[in-house]
């Protein structure tokens, strides 16, 4: 085995690799150093780098929130819209359904008055129908009657001259069955006669000798307060002799059957004044009733 060593190190040298040595060192040391401030600026850096990173997330996340805030706020304004739009479509659409239950209601009461007056325009043409059916038949009573319904139409006018002539007639037609009924001495019948007669002419041309039977009918019936206001009544008209005759003389008996004997010895005397003459029998009469009155009338004074 060879033993080398190494060569040995002049004095010179050793300064300059010494020296070399120092040169190194403080190169080493400057790069440590370097070194030692690049890893405290990287550790800065680091540090500054999650700061960053952490304001980042902060950021993202406030970002993200605020995105959120203001698509729920869009939402939100977007609902609020469509809802106010809603709420004016159905206050236009309940608008619209009253406005339409109004014209319903009017249509429907159009309708109901339409319906009525075909109804009533149906009931005339049947009324019609059967006056005229009647006219035809000559029933003049029942034409009459059935007139009453017509009368409200705008041309019942037309009519009307027809309807007085039937009422004068069927009023006569009654008037001659009472006198007929009186003379068979049917006085309640005679009666209901000449007062239906009455209802359809009120003042016929024989009123006064309606009046004069209506109150002999009233007297044979014993209504002597009636007999009395109708007779009185007929003294109002002309009559022939004969027929005032038989007014003045009854009439006197119907004041002295109803109780009122002052006026009936008035009355018989004035009949026996009147016509002593020529009804000489009852004046007659007249004559002995006023004188039984009068002493009557002498016993209480």
């Amino acid at each position: 085995m060879s033993t080398h060593r190494p060569l040995p190190i002049s004095s010179g040298q050793n300064d300059e690799v010494i020296k070399e040595l120092k040169q190194v060192l403080k190169e080493t040391r400057g790069t440590r150093d370097v070194s030692i401030k690049t890893q405290q600026d990287l550790i800065g850096l680091s540090v500054e780098l999650k700061q960053i990173s952490q304001r980042q997330t902060m950021l993202e996340r406030r970002s993200m929130f605020n995105s959120a805030v203001a698509y729920v706020i869009f939402v939100l304004l977007i609902f609020s819209g469509l809802y106010l739009q809603f709420n004016a479509q159905v206050d236009t659409f309940n608008a619209t359904l009253v406005s339409r239950d109004r014209d319903n209601d009017a249509l429907k009461r159009q309708v109901k008055d339409l319906k009525k007056s075909l109804g009533q325009w149906e009931q005339w043409e049947r009324d019609l129908l059967e006056f005229e059916r009647l006219v035809r038949e000559d029933n003049k009573e029942e034409a009459v009657r059935s007139f009453g319904s017509l009368r409200t139409l705008s041309f019942a006018g037309l009519l009307e001259e027809l309807i007085v002539k039937f009422k004068g007639e069927v009023a006569r037609e009654k008037y001659d069955r009472g006198v007929q009924a009186y003379d068979d001495r049917h006085f309640s019948q005679a009666a209901k006669l000449f007062e239906n007669s009455i209802t359809y002419d009120e003042s016929p041309p024989y009123l006064g000798d309606l009046l004069y039977y209506q109150g002999m009918c009233a007297l044979r019936l014993e209504d002597y307060e009636q007999a009395t206001e109708l007779l009185t009544k007929a003294q109002t008209h002309k009559h022939e002799r004969k027929i005032r005759a038989n007014i003045d003389f009854h009439l006197a008996r119907a004041v002295d059957m109803k109780g009122d004997k002052s006026n009936a010895r008035r009355l018989y005397y004035r009949f026996y004044l009147r016509y002593r003459h020529s009804e000489k029998h009852r004046a007659a009469r007249a004559k002995r009733r006023y004188e039984q009155l009068d002493k009557v009338r002498s016993r209480r004074r």
